[in-house]
């Protein structure tokens, strides 16, 4: 009994080792810069010798009197976020089941195509650009430039003729606007859909063959057994796409609102910054507790 609560010590001790580098970088780099924005957030700061160098002053609603009464720039940058946000959540996650739902079948080559599509969150193309300064991705780029003004005239063609053949079929305005933006933003789309598509693959990969096996011999079909096995079961993972995928929309490296908080910071407006990254955050907060609270009501948990 001894040696059994030995051991059990010594695993604790090995936990808490093991555990101890992510609880001090998440006070460190987490929670604390997080209390720093909330305290910022609520006075004028001005350099001096207060608390971070700062001294403060006027404690109250300033800063977010600014930026939502003062200012406009700010409430179009979040309009223009969640309409963004109301656009590729959906599109981003239909997107991510349909390909696991491919890739999840048997054929050559699967695992190739699994990396590819995994791709886009191993290489960061855009940091790798921003980086690469004047060399050899630069002159890529800069070639690319100049090819896309001979080619562009053919794109927006073989687009407007796209679109006319949506039309032609009589398929509704909202739909045919939806489906081009879709093609036109491709390669972002399979960007945000990388991690989805790997959470989409585990999940099929986990329902047990034998309930398919069951519902065949019942006479089921495959359209059937989509709708009435494959959905529900990872329907908890499509509830995790969705929340994943809307926190990643309103931190993209495009976003407007993140663009407009690390201009403040460059104009070291760190009060102002603050003020508008902490009514962000109440915002995102908000929007994923009131999605979490509809779809979690139609999400099947299996026993």
């Amino acid at each position: 009994m001894a040696r059994r609560k030995s051991l059990e010590a010594k695993q604790k001790i090995s936990g808490y080792l093991f555990t101890l580098p992510f609880a001090i970088g998440s006070i460190v780099f987490v929670i604390f810069p997080m209390i720093c924005a909330v305290i910022f957030s609520f006075a004028t700061l001005k350099n001096g010798s207060g608390f971070l160098g700062n001294d403060y002053s006027n404690w109250g609603l300033v800063n977010f009197s600014e930026i939502w009464m003062e200012t406009t720039s700010f409430r179009e940058a979040i309009l223009s976020s969640l309409s963004e946000m109301l656009y590729n959540v959906p599109v981003v996650v239909i997107f991510a089941f349909f390909m696991a739902s491919v890739l999840n079948q048997k054929f050559k080559g699967r695992g190739f195509f699994r990396s590819v599509m995994f791709l886009p969150v191993i290489i960061s193309a855009g940091l790798i650009l921003s980086l690469s300064g004047d060399g050899l991705i630069a002159s890529i780029v800069s070639s690319g430039d100049r090819f896309s003004e001979t080619g562009s005239g053919s794109a927006i063609q073989v687009t407007d003729m796209f679109q006319t053949m949506l039309e032609d079929m009589n398929v509704a305005d909202w739909m045919v606007k939806l489906i081009v933006n879709s093609v036109a933003n491709i390669s972002n789309i399979v960007s945000m859909s990388a991690i989805s598509i790997v959470i989409f693959i585990a999940g099929l990969q986990s329902i047990s063959p034998s309930i398919y096996e069951a519902s065949y011999m019942e006479g089921a079909t495959k359209w059937e057994t989509f709708w009435k096995i494959s959905l529900p079961m990872v329907s908890p993972l499509i509830l995790l796409s969705v929340v994943y995928t809307i926190v990643d929309n309103f931190n993209g490296s495009n976003n407007q609102v993140i663009a407009q908080i690390h201009d403040k910071v460059n104009k070291v407006a760190f009060d102002t910054a603050s003020a508008m990254g902490v009514s962000y955050s109440l915002i995102i907060i908000t929007i994923l507790v009131i999605v979490f609270a509809i779809l979690n009501k139609v999400v099947f948990y299996q026993d």
